[in-house]
């Protein structure tokens, strides 16, 4: 194996990370394992899905020197309505205090939504009226990301990236193992953070999605079946606390 991925910090959002490699949503769905997660060297740790305010209450708040905590968001309902949308608005506001950055998931494939839903630009719309309005009351901005399948190389991107892009929101979670795709995607949105998850289980497949242009990738098949040792892999074996700013 190569060298392993540079375990500098690396800004995107206007947050300082510790490094690129972070752990997906569905990991730890509550924030309860946020305490043991920090010492294993991801520079992110995204929590959730979070769909009820009793999981968003046992949130653990991220800690200055420790990774930072991105938390994703949803519904417990299915499709994509104004009951949906209502709950997704709830969740980020429930959120919002013990996040470094929200993502509002469209990408489960059990809840009858998706990139392209019906009101998918009402529902990006009323998240950033959201965020903007607890930064005007509150005084902190937490930045909005969603997280979308990244589709078929050469078809027509998901409506949610162009209303990203459109709406002012702060990146995009793509779901994709293409390369193409992901610069394809990264070009389109001019500058926003893109965050790369699925299929990277090695150095090269790290690299290789950075090299496509993301600022952050995300593991998660990797770390259920090789623990630790997968996260030293990518990111050396010298990582641990180091790694995570502790």
């Amino acid at each position: 194996m190569g060298r392993p991925l540079p375990s500098n910090p690396v800004k995107a959002m206007g947050i300082e990370f510790p490094n690129a490699l972070g752990l997906s949503a569905g990991f730890d769905r509550t924030g309860a394992l946020v305490p043991v997660l920090a010492g294993v060297g991801f520079g992110h740790v995204e929590v959730g899905t979070v769909t009820v305010p009793t999981a968003a209450a046992a949130i653990v708040e991220p800690a200055r020197s420790g990774p930072r905590i991105g938390v994703n968001i949803g519904s417990a309902r299915l499709g994509l309505d104004a009951h949906v949308i209502a709950d997704y608005c709830a969740r980020y506001r429930d959120v919002a205090s013990s996040a470094d950055y929200v993502v509002a998931n469209l990408s489960s494939p059990y809840a009858d939504r998706d990139g392209n839903s019906r009101q998918v630009d009402l529902l990006i719309r009323r998240l950033t009226e959201v965020r903007d309005a607890l930064f005007r009351n509150c005084g902190f901005y937490v930045p909005l990301l969603v997280k979308v399948e990244g589709g078929v190389r050469g078809s027509p991107l998901p409506t949610a990236i162009s209303l990203a892009k459109s709406c002012g929101l702060d990146g995009v979670v793509l779901v994709s193992s293409c390369t193409r795709r992901i610069a394809a995607v990264c070009e389109y949105l001019d500058g926003l953070a893109l965050i790369s998850v699925s299929g990277i289980a090695t150095l090269e497949d790290a690299e290789a999605r950075i090299a496509a242009g993301a600022a952050l990738v995300q593991i998660y098949t990797a770390f259920v079946r090789g623990g630790p040792q997968s996260v030293r892999a990518i990111l050396g074996s010298d990582c641990g606390a180091g790694c995570s700013g502790q």
